[in-house]
C-alpha cells in the first residue's frame, strides 16, 4: 500500500470547517465507493478494498491521508490528488 498525506491550512473554527467539508468529501466517497466511519467528531476514515482515508480537522488544519493498494496507486492516485487540491483549499477559505 502506497500511503500519502495532504495538509490543508485554514483559519476556521472546527465545525465550520466540517461542516464545508463534509458534503466534499462524502461526494467523492460515493464516487469511489467508500465506507465511512466517524472515529470522532473531528475525525473520519472512509474505507474498501485496496483504500483506506484517514481524514482530521484541527483549528488550524485539515490533513487527510489517503493509503491505496499498488494497483490503484497507478490507476487513481492523480484523480484523487487533482479532486482534493482543487476541491478543499477554496472550501477552507474565511
Amino acid at each position: 500500500m502506497a500511503t500519502k498525506s495532504y495538509r490543508f491550512e485554514h483559519k476556521l473554527d472546527i465545525d465550520t470547517a466540517l461542516a464545508r467539508l463534509m458534503p466534499v468529501l462524502d461526494s467523492i466517497s460515493l464516487q469511489y465507493s467508500l465506507e465511512k466511519d466517524m472515529l470522532a467528531p473531528q475525525r473520519v476514515k472512509y474505507s474498501r478494498s485496496g483504500v483506506d482515508a484517514d481524514v482530521q480537522v484541527t483549528d488550524k488544519e485539515v490533513v487527510i491521508t489517503v493509503d491505496l493498494s499498488w494497483f490503484l496507486e497507478k490507476a487513481i492516485r492523480s484523480r484523487v490528488e487533482d479532486s482534493l487540491h482543487k476541491g478543499i483549499p477554496p472550501l477552507l477559505r474565511s
